[in-house]
């Protein structure tokens, strides 16, 4: 049984269908990672909202396996492989408690690296405060 051929508008997470989609854009979509990379960007900076954060294991090159944090964005095909520098970010931000990164919404963009190649970065957002409990509501002033 062959696998169900993909539609490539799926496989263009940011582009507008309508948008002309070039032999580049294709061979991307084609022969590209099945996580995300900042070619699948396309120059932009897209906000998206985490929907899920998994642990994964990755092979390395030379054989071993590392343990990563794997994001799903709410709507986007592709999910983005943690590096340090982004789980850092979201750490100093968020905590290092992954529950509490879902929901939050990010900016993504384009970086060399110092491999000297482009990476995807992200910046968290500020999200809504959340209301704090009447219980936690102490109206005394301390001088």
């Amino acid at each position: 049984m062959h696998p169900r051929p993909r539609n490539i508008r799926t496989l263009n997470l940011k582009r507008k269908t309508t948008e002309m989609s070039t032999d580049s854009d294709i061979f991307d979509d084609l022969y590209g990672s099945k996580y995300l990379a900042a070619n699948d960007l396309h120059g932009e900076q897209p906000r998206w909202k985490i929907g899920k954060v998994d642990l994964i294991e990755l092979k390395e090159k030379d054989g071993t396996t590392k343990r990563k944090f794997l994001v799903y964005f709410q709507g986007v095909e592709k999910a983005l492989v943690l590096n340090k520098t982004n789980a850092t970010k979201l750490a100093a931000a968020l905590g290092k408690d992954r529950s509490k990164w879902i929901g939050v919404i990010v900016e993504l963009y384009a970086e060399m690296t110092p491999l000297g190649k482009e990476g995807v970065r992200l910046r968290p957002l500020k999200t809504a405060a959340v209301a704090p409990d009447q219980s936690d509501m102490n109206d005394e002033i301390v001088f």
